[in-house]
């Protein structure tokens, strides 16, 4: 009460940080509690599979053979109920109006009697080209309208109809799905193997031995190894527990949507590092007070107070501190709860003790480390040395601890925000780039059927300038094919692009040898292709110019010639690198009209030019299109996580410069029987706040030095994440670093202007 600035900064600093340390330390606590839910968790196992190679390694995977569940259900006593479950890629589904990106899981009715995942309205899906969709995305594509009975549409495997809604579930399941598939689905479209192809659960009957269950996955893998034809590969299933998937103790290949302990690490490390910054404040402005407490230390320990009683009671209080932040920072997350809504934050968990006693635990340890090294120093002061008036603070080397705490704060707070800046520059790069592909009017119309004479009337039209014809647009998910150089060869996993000559010029694509497709109206796939330079590098096929002319084979069914070859670039995934691409003319797998306009036409007027003609050939569907600048903006643009992103950023500059508020406040205090001399003996304001204000701009200037360097190397670690980035923008940092720096340099001139304009009289009054 007597220090109110020092304790409200203390406070207040701990209070905005502790919410965003809170809200890591809930995922952390949900994640421990995933897939808790379902009916019979205790006997409910997921089989992994355990594959020994030639060369002795063992590799492991969350999957195993399809076959595997109708095995264990039919012939095995201790199962009382099994299921394959099968994830399938990103799917672009399409209703009238909108399309939307979903994740699919195939999963048979049994599913649904092993896990909870109840209907909200309709039935299972069964028959083949059926689904059941989750509660948000029935309001995402039909809104308020019953979405049973209703289809959407995937480019490949035609319409699925709708026959349920799932209830709302918890976010913390490794099922995180947006659609439930009919198994039947995934046998039509898919070869079965004996490969790691599914998901498979089991629930063992009440009461029945673990034990069996090992001794019939040993005996269904000694089955299995004499049967597959992998040369000196073995196969061993083990059981998991579905309580146990997460957090996943050991690393495991396929492990869709489970964390590792290096997640909880991140978020570990996010709240501590959040957290570290503020109890800087504390432990700057605990030293800076020292000598006023001096005296109070020596008289303790004259009346016979021992060192780690004092120690005691410095940490004692700041520890209250920390529970007084801690109230503060739990209305602060209740009210962040309010206004942040993004998909991968959970604010609810099961068990509310076990939060709160996180919740305290973790704010003992915040008052422990605010509070200790403060108590050692302050407790350590000799009697003796306070009368002489000897103490002096701790230093390293010629620079005091309290200036170097400043430092590292400022550091630490300009290489965050450096992070976070680099962060959206990538975003940003990602969101507008136009060096890999073409985006700009580009507009994108799905079809179906024979769609030659709408593309004839489109192509008439004044706005359009050419209309190219692709199996889905880049930017997304592609279809694969095998490439081989030879008939005899192994296959190699290519991404494939069913795409017109048009579509590949539309792109502006870069030729670095060869020509592209040959422009055909033709119904037969062509004999030419057009491939990336990773395409040769991995087939051994030369370079680009000897490449040309070249012969492959492509899904072990057609020899075609190499017609051109691209330059790699980015058409999915700016994270990784290139993989090989191969385009050919194929229009029995033309999805969409990628229709290029004469100008920049805004898509109020490309649809009101196209609705027309579209109504035309399709008198009872919407017309439907994506600008696909703006689409792909919003695919690559997380707008609300870097919100987020921004506003940490925002809280850990705060806390930063409330300490050196708080320090600069302090200094101002001692000195202001120096400043009123100063004043009477004929000083200037202007000599004043110089004289009070060099040694910060000192920190200030000696704080820059360093994070440029070393917010470098932070957002150049951060870009080269991405295999295509535009670089660390160097321009951004130091636009960032001068916000910081005018920000604290005009907080320190503020705060010393105040002292140095201060009537003298009232400071030398009693001299």
């Amino acid at each position: 009460m007597k220090h109110k600035l020092f304790s409200f900064i203390n406070i207040a600093g701990l209070g905005i940080a502790i919410p965003f340390s809170l809200l890591c330390l809930i995922q952390v606590v949900v994640v421990f509690e995933a897939d808790n839910f379902h009916p019979s968790p205790d006997r409910t196992y997921r089989i992994i599979t355990d594959v020994k190679q030639a060369n002795a390694s063992t590799m492991k995977y969350a999957t195993s053979p399809f076959a595997l569940a109708d095995n264990l259900k039919t012939n095995y006593p201790v199962v009382e109920k099994a299921t394959p479950v099968v994830r399938g890629s990103t799917w672009g589904l399409t209703s009238n109006l909108k399309k939307i990106n979903v994740n699919p899981i195939y999963v048979e009715p049994s599913f649904f009697e092993i896990f909870s995942f109840p209907l909200e309205k309709g039935v299972l899906p069964d028959l083949p080209n059926t689904l059941v969709i989750t509660h948000e995305m029935a309001e995402t594509f039909f809104g308020t309208e019953n979405p049973i009975g209703k289809t959407l549409t995937h480019h490949d495997y035609g319409g699925f109809t709708v026959t349920g809604v799932l209830k709302p579930y918890k976010r913390g399941t490794h099922f995180r799905s947006d659609a439930m598939v009919s198994m039947k689905t995934f046998k039509d479209f898919t070869k079965l193997k004996n490969d790691l192809s599914a998901y498979t659960y089991v629930l063992i009957k009440p009461n029945s031995d673990k034990k069996d269950l090992d001794a019939a996955l040993s005996m269904i893998a000694a089955n299995t190894n004499k049967e597959i034809t992998r040369s000196k590969e073995a196969f061993h299933f083990r059981r998991q527990l579905v309580t146990d998937i997460s957090p996943a103790f050991e690393k495991l290949d396929n492990d869709a949507y489970v964390e590792s302990y290096s997640d909880i690490a991140v978020n570990l490390g996010m709240a501590l590092a959040i957290i570290l910054l503020a109890a800087f404040n504390y432990i700057n402005l605990t030293l800076a007070r020292s000598l006023s407490r001096a005296k109070e230390v020596g008289i303790r320990k004259v009346t016979g107070a021992l060192r780690y009683q004092l120690i005691a009671q410095f940490v004692c209080e700041a520890v209250l501190i920390s529970f007084l932040a801690l109230i503060a920072g739990y209305f602060i997350l209740n009210l962040m709860k309010q206004f942040i809504h993004l998909h991968w934050i959970t604010w609810e968990v099961d068990n509310n003790i076990a939060l709160w006693i996180v919740f305290i635990l973790f704010t003992i340890f915040i008052g422990i480390v605010a509070g200790f090294f403060p108590a050692r120093i302050l407790s350590g002061f000799q009697p003796v040395k306070v009368l002489k008036g000897t103490i002096s603070p701790v230093s390293f080397g010629k620079m005091g601890f309290r200036k170097s705490l400043v430092v590292i704060q400022l550091v630490a707070t300009c290489c965050f925000v450096f992070l976070i800046g680099s962060m959206f520059s990538q975003f940003e790069y990602m969101a507008t780039d136009n060096e890999n592909f073409n985006r700009k009017n580009i507009y994108n119309v799905p079809i179906a059927g024979n769609y030659k004479p709408l593309q004839n009337d489109i192509a008439i039209n004044k706005n359009v300038e050419r209309i190219g014809l692709v199996s889905t647009p880049f930017g997304g998910t592609s279809a694969t094919c095998g490439i081989k150089k030879d008939n005899l060869g192994e296959n190699s996993i290519a991404n494939y692009y069913a795409a017109n000559a048009e579509f590949i010029t539309n792109m502006n694509l870069n030729f670095v040898a060869g020509k592209n497709l040959p422009e055909s109206i033709s119904d037969s796939a062509s004999n030419f292709v057009v491939v990336n330079e990773q395409t040769l590098s991995m087939m051994g096929l030369g370079t680009p110019q000897e490449a040309v002319g070249k012969s492959i084979f492509l899904n072990n069914e057609r020899m075609v010639i190499i017609q051109g070859v691209v330059k790699n670039f980015c058409y999915s995934i700016y994270q990784f690198a290139t993989q090989p691409l191969v385009m050919q003319y194929d229009p029995a797998q033309f999805h969409v009209l990628s229709i290029k306009t004469r100008n920049d036409l805004p898509a109020k007027d490309f649809k009101a030019d196209m609705q027309s003609i579209w109504k035309k050939y399709n008198p009872y569907d919407e017309f439907s299109f994506s600008d696909y600048e703006k689409e792909l903006y919003n695919r690559y643009y997380p707008g609300a996580d870097m919100q987020f992103m921004g506003m940490i950023s925002f809280v850990v500059f705060i806390i930063s410069i409330m300490g050196l508020i708080g320090m600069v406040t302090y200094n101002t205090e001692k000195r202001l029987k120096e400043i009123g001399i100063r004043k009477v003996m004929g000083a200037s304001v202007s000599a004043i706040i110089k004289e009070l204000s060099i040694g910060f701009l000192k920190l200030i200037i000696i704080s820059g030095v360093i994070c440029i360097p070393l917010g470098y190397l932070v957002s150049s670690s951060v870009v080269n994440v991405f295999a295509f980035n535009d670089g660390v923008n160097f321009k951004l940092l130091v636009i960032l670093f001068c916000i910081i720096f005018f920000i604290a340099l005009s907080t320190v001139i503020i705060k010393t202007a105040a002292a140095a304009i201060a009537n003298p009289v009232k400071s030398l009054r009693t001299e």
